[in-house]
């Protein structure tokens, strides 16, 4: 029961939304974790959670974690995975949207854009960092760095580096391609492996989803917003609901 109460308090902390954050957990199952930026200690991640430039999420063993921005870009982590946001800025002229993924799995679907908003869209793992516009790919990290990347709409610049020590070298991928970075380097193939056709079977199930989402988002500003304080209404009504069961005992 204490347990309760202090994870309520804790995401009580949390909300709402301020300068600089500009997404949320919007779905979970599982034990998963975020780190706030400038935080010592991981806390217990819920729906509706703010996730802010600086923050880190991790998973554990058989749980997956859903985040959604406002600007409809969403990334889905997989179990024992972490991923952290280096900077979150959105204007109405530009978009910079870094993420660095240290380990395990993840879909990341960036938002195209309307207009002429300036994008900036990357991950960067232990030995690839990929750039992209409005892309849809996922992303395997294992425990030794080695990254496999799985494009299934879009394109990506993708830039390694060489086991030798010289500069990064770039390559495109298209989207149905595969690319492996690990210290010996970045290779580059045309076509999706067995292990990405089930990513990318995957991703079709989650893609409807995510464009009624976007919908959503396009049609009300406050979409987000509404979704953490609905979640946080939940969180007081369970604190008083066991406040009373205590002051009963």
């Amino acid at each position: 029961m204490k347990r309760l109460l202090l994870a309520s308090a804790l995401f009580m902390s949390a909300l709402p939304l301020t300068a600089g954050e500009t997404g949320c957990i919007y779905d979970l199952k599982g034990s998963a974790e975020i780190l706030k930026a400038g935080g010592k200690s991981w806390e217990k991640g819920m729906k509706g959670r703010p996730v802010a430039e600086g923050d880190k999420v991790r998973t554990g063993p058989g749980a997956w974690v859903e985040i959604l921005f406002k600007e409809g870009s969403f990334i889905k982590l997989e179990e024992n995975s972490e991923a952290g946001a280096e900077s979150l800025k959105t204007t109405a002229q530009e978009r910079v949207f870094s993420f660095s993924f240290l380990k395990g799995k993840a879909l990341w679907m960036a938002a195209r854009l309307k207009g002429r908003i300036a994008s900036r869209f990357s991950v960067r793992s232990p030995t690839v960092v990929c750039a992209a516009r409005g892309t849809d790919f996922s992303m395997i990290v294992s425990t030794s760095g080695k990254t496999t990347v799985g494009l299934f709409e879009g394109e990506l610049a993708l830039s390694g580096v060489a086991g030798d020590g010289t500069p990064p070298a770039e390559k495109e991928l298209l989207a149905g391609g595969e690319a492996s970075a690990d210290a010996g380097g970045l290779t580059v193939e045309g076509r999706l492996s067995k292990l990405m056709r089930t990513e990318e079977r995957r991703y079709s199930r989650v893609k409807n989803r995510v464009e009624n989402l976007r919908k959503r988002l396009e049609a009300r500003d406050d979409f987000i917003d509404d979704y953490i304080n609905r979640q946080r209404k939940k969180v007081t009504d369970l604190r008083t609901r066991q406040q009373e069961k205590l002051k009963k005992r």
